[in-house]
């Protein structure tokens, strides 16, 4: 029993000595947070075209995400090495920060999903208030505004078929124009043979 107990308060002391994440390093789930920021910072960095604005936007966030979880440059970079020699608790933080990223990027795609359906109905709203405005307005035509434009057309009617009759009285007076000139000459012409008949004949 006592061989028994031994071994049990060895196997507890063993235990609680087995070294865990050091207190000087910054704690995985901790860890994950920061990785989550910072990854976002870097796509945001990455759009900018600017090499030097990039580079001063880079330090604006990092110095930001650092003040946020009360930490420095020199502990993430200590805390990165560190995980790097233990690649399995790497690993088990970086299980947490791509669920995390996974989790926001469904909360943005739904949130623009929705942003575009409100947009989508606010326009077909508007479209259609835009229709009933059209019809409204055309309801709205007094009667002496109809009968303008009735007399307006009828005038342009009356103006199209004056100016035809005018064409065609026109081309008469022309067409009548040259028949009296065509009668004349052939008169002249009568005349003219009638007067060389008589003087063919007084010379005869």
């Amino acid at each position: 029993m006592k061989n028994f107990i031994y071994t049990a308060f060895l196997f507890l002391f063993i235990a609680g000595c087995k070294p865990g994440i050091p207190s000087d390093i910054i704690q995985p789930d901790k860890m994950a947070l920061v990785l989550n920021d910072i990854h976002i910072a870097d796509a945001y960095i990455t759009t900018i075209p600017n090499l030097d604005t990039s580079k001063a936007t880079a330090a604006s966030y990092y110095n930001g995400i650092y003040k946020r979880y009360e930490i420095d440059s020199a502990l993430y970079s200590k805390s990165m090495i560190y995980y790097a020699q233990h690649p399995k608790v790497l690993d088990e933080i970086y299980d947490k920060v791509t669920k995390g990223l996974t989790k926001q990027k469904n909360v943005l795609v739904k949130a623009d999903s929705l942003a575009n359906a409100k947009i989508a109905k606010a326009l077909k709203v508007k479209m259609k208030a835009d229709s009933v405005k059209r019809v409204d307005s055309l309801k709205k035509v007094t009667a002496p505004q109809k009968a303008k434009f009735k007399a307006d057309s009828l005038k342009k009617v009356l103006a199209i078929k004056k100016a035809d009759s005018i064409k065609k009285i026109d081309s008469t007076k022309k067409s009548k124009a040259l028949l009296r000139k065509i009668k004349r000459k052939k008169r002249a012409d009568s005349i003219k043979a009638a007067e060389l008949i008589k003087k063919t004949i007084k010379k005869k």
